[in-house]
């Protein structure tokens, strides 16, 4: 009887922990990009506090530096995708051509709404500091590539949507199996340079398969070599040796589920007039039918059942 108490207690403990937003505590996700004016395109934040997505300029050993920019998040707010945080204008006045930037999740401490350095301090999840590190170069012209949801995008047939491309020039969306130029090119999207949202690429449908009903794809700018048409001499668009691309999960469903129905908040860039707002997205519990998608919480649930079953076994 004690095992299969103790097996019930697991169990319970194990499904209790399986909160997709606790699965994404305070998270941040950015790419690297090209700004034009000191501001940086956070894709997608996930808060479990009040606190401050905030830039840091990297130490010449890649470590997180001093700040040179922030700003507030919210956590009634929930998931926000297409975050803008603009940068510090003296920082910026002297930003390299290519530099490493850190974008740290910092938890407001004192709850005053002013992000103080001294006493907010960075947030962490699994012992980790929630921050990512990337290549912000700086151009006459924004580039930049926004897909990640709060849950995989579904769809009824091989299509994605890209929610936000910047252009620097006349090119390419285009979808990849794998970053950089490996991995094959499995759809492309003629686009003009500047800002585009909610960007639909048909893909190879070959992706999907019996047993593979979800795919990631990697999303990345190509500037056109001249002939409207895309092919190998068409040149991916990077800063410094990074792509500007990003990362995303399609998930193929039943054409009577892949319906859009919630709207999570949307920051669009306030220097860029020509950028419309993406609402069709998911928020940060349901998928975009309203339904809960496959991920953390059912692991932790069939991982909690069969933890129980091996103990009630070894009674």
């Amino acid at each position: 009887m004690r095992r299969a108490a103790l097996a019930a207690l697991l169990a319970l403990a194990l499904v209790a922990s399986a909160s997709p937003v606790a699965a994404h505590g305070n998270h941040v996700e950015v790419d690297s990009q090209h700004s034009a004016n000191g501001t940086v395109v956070v894709e997608a934040v996930r808060p479990l506090t009040d606190g401050f997505v905030v830039l840091h300029r990297a130490t010449e050993d890649g470590e997180i530096g001093n700040p040179v920019g922030h700003r507030k998040i919210d956590f009634d707010d929930g998931f926000q995708q297409n975050v803008p945080v603009e940068m510090d204008a003296d920082a910026w006045a002297d930003w390299p051509a290519n530099g490493s930037l850190w974008v740290v999740f910092h938890a407001d401490r004192d709850d005053d709404g002013e992000f103080d350095p001294g006493v907010d301090e960075r947030a962490s999840a699994f012992g980790a500091t929630t921050s990512q590190s990337v290549t912000l170069a700086k151009r006459d012209q924004p580039a930049s590539v926004v897909a990640e949801r709060a849950q995989a995008q579904q769809t009824a047939s091989a299509t994605a949507t890209v929610d936000s491309a910047v252009l620097p020039d006349d090119g390419f969306l285009v979808l990849r199996t794998e970053t950089g130029t490996d991995g094959r090119v499995v759809g492309t999207k003629a686009l003009d340079a500047g800002a585009h949202a909610d960007v639909s690429v048909d893909f190879d449908s070959s992706l999907f398969s019996e047993n593979r009903s979800t795919v990631g794809l990697y999303a990345q700018l190509y500037t056109d070599d001249g002939d409207g048409e895309f092919s190998e001499r068409d040149r991916l668009v990077r800063a410094g040796d990074s792509p500007v691309s990003t990362y995303f999960l399609v998930w193929q469903v039943d054409e009577n589920l892949a319906t859009t129905t919630s709207e999570p908040v949307v920051q669009t860039p306030a220097n860029d007039d020509s950028v419309v707002t993406p609402t069709e997205t998911a928020d940060a519990t349901t998928s975009e039918s309203g339904t809960s998608v496959l991920g953390y919480g059912v692991v932790h649930a069939i991982a909690a059942l069969a933890l129980a079953a091996v103990l009630l076994v070894r009674r």
